[in-house]
């Protein structure tokens, strides 16, 4: 059965007893907090979450809410956290509906914050006066895979810089990505003061993997802050793939575990982007005559001078991620869908007919490195493309993914499921991995997104999991959001290798596609 044991930690700056406090160590536990009313919280996928916990004031746990200290949330029977975070905001209040002496509600993030507590330098190992030694982050083409980026990235600007450091945030080694699929990110890679939580939204949308922020009681045994005689309780950074769980978490109706659901569609903001890259530059060679004293030419000097242009490369692109297989193909459009063909052929995509939609973004992205080039088999004028082999055809590809993500349409599903001893969230399966739902006789496979964690009197422990794309969820979401199904009644979008269906579930009649 499920049970929430939540404790109150102590703050990364705790008070001596001298100064009125309990004398506890950075983030160490403080006490069980069990006499609360209500608890909620929502772990989010390689984003930032958020919770609340009630507590009656005149009880003495009460006087555990202090600014600075935050929570850690366990499953019964598990040694592993389930959510921690800080506390962001205090709240005492009195009312008919919180009578005697109040309520204190404490409200807070997950660790996951830590994604965004230090932006990404140029060159974060020395003073910010040095900043301009290097245009971009210095990475190295030898990192195998994104998470060994992202890893790289916060030991940089954790553990570089004496006034940056977190002291209590540890990073594991590079063997903690060594799992991951192989690609070429490092070499594309062009980060400058960005932010680290939306290139880990990005890239792990990308990519597949989850990333996260929590409460360890003793991180130092698996992890590193830079300091080898650390001890005590810390926040560990960790690296994980997401795992294919189609065949083994599943809830529907029809499978007698699923009390309810919600689903929700919603339109794209955007379905075209266009793309500009680096100014045309150039080199001209001046010569200036030399003379001497009585006005005789002796030679000259050369001087070069760099010049620019205002032509530029332009892309424009269209979000094509959710056409299916068969869009504008004539011999495989299925009958009832010939009318799209003339559409295909206009240009339109899946998406833009489904909605009505085709409008047009601009970004500048001038610090990649294409110039513009005149193509020799075209028209004069006409920009020659980067071959797709370079890394600035890569850069440029992220970027239309990235514009996909952000812009394009939306699709959720949150479930409140009946768990069993085999189906329980942060036990079975957790954020970010695939699970198999049974909405309406279709058969989903989707990315767990996000789930709302409760606890009260009244209902008990509960868990509702959202499922669908890249900042999909049932709450407000600080980020972008994406996701669609083409046909909302017959056809499901998929991954190419989830090709297994279930004899004890109601047959689908959809295709299996590459969905992000």
């Amino acid at each position: 059965m499920r049970n929430f044991r939540i404790y109150v930690r102590e703050s990364l700056f705790p008070r001596t007893k001298a100064e009125g406090g309990d004398g506890l160590a950075p983030l160490a536990i403080v006490g069980l907090a069990d006499a609360y009313t209500t608890f909620d919280a929502i772990p989010r996928h390689n984003a930032v979450g958020s919770w609340s916990l009630t507590i009656p004031a005149g009880h003495p746990q009460s006087r555990m809410i202090q600014p600075g200290r935050g929570i850690v949330v366990f499953q019964e029977g598990e040694s592993e956290p389930l959510f921690s975070g800080p506390i962001t905001q205090i709240e005492k209040v009195w009312d008919s509906d919180n009578a005697g002496a109040g309520s204190v509600v404490a409200t807070g993030v997950d660790d996951n914050y830590l994604m965004a507590e230090r932006l990404a330098w140029t060159n974060p190992a020395a003073d910010i006066h040095m900043a301009s030694a290097f245009q971009y982050w210095q990475v190295n083409k030898d990192w195998p895979n994104t998470g060994e980026l992202l890893r790289q990235l916060f030991l940089a600007n954790t553990q570089g810089l004496a006034q940056r450091r977190l002291d209590r945030v540890f990073i594991p080694g590079p063997g903690s990505t060594a799992a991951f699929f192989n690609d070429d990110t490092a070499r594309a890679a062009r980060i400058r003061f960005d932010q680290p939580d939306q290139l880990v939204s990005l890239l792990s949308a990308i990519y597949g993997f989850r990333i996260r922020f929590i409460w360890h009681p003793n991180p130092s045994t698996v992890a590193s802050n830079g300091d080898p005689e650390a001890t005590g309780p810390g926040i560990l950074l960790k690296l994980e793939p997401i795992s294919n769980l189609t065949n083994d978490i599943r809830f529907g109706a029809e499978l007698g575990n699923l009390r309810g659901f919600k689903y929700l569609t919603k339109a794209p903001k955007a379905t075209r982007l266009v793309i500009a890259t680096q100014n045309r530059t150039w080199r001209e060679v001046t010569q200036t005559p030399t003379y001497d004293g009585n006005d005789v030419a002796t030679g000259y000097t050369e001087v070069s001078v760099e010049k620019s242009g205002p032509e530029r490369w332009h892309g424009y692109f269209a979000n094509d991620v959710y056409d299916p297989e068969w869009w504008g193909n004539p011999d495989a459009t299925p009958a009832d869908k010939q009318h799209t063909l003339a559409w295909a052929e206009a240009g339109f995509t899946a998406t833009e007919t489904e909605w009505g939609i085709t409008a047009e973004r601009y970004k500048d992205r001038r610090d990649i490195p294409w110039q513009w080039v005149q193509d020799p088999t075209k028209p004069t004028g006409w920009a020659q493309d980067p071959p797709p082999w370079s890394s600035q055809y890569r850069a440029i590809q992220d970027e239309a993914e990235s514009f996909y993500l952000d812009s394009g349409p939306t699709a959720s599903i949150s479930i409140d499921p009946l768990e069993t001893d085999s189906t329980m969230f942060g036990v079975h399966y957790g954020l970010g991995d695939l699970i198999r739902v049974v909405i309406d006789g279709e058969v989903r496979d989707e990315i767990v997104r996000e789930a709302r964690l409760s606890s009260s009197a009244q209902d008990g422990p509960r868990v509702k999991p959202t499922l669908g794309t890249f900042g999909s969820g049932e709450t407000p979401y600080l980020y972008g959001a994406i996701r669609a199904l083409w046909d909302r009644v017959h056809n499901v979008e998929g991954r190419e290798d989830l090709k297994h269906t279930l004899t004890d579930v109601p047959i689908s009649d959809f295709d299996i596609r590459k969905a992000v």
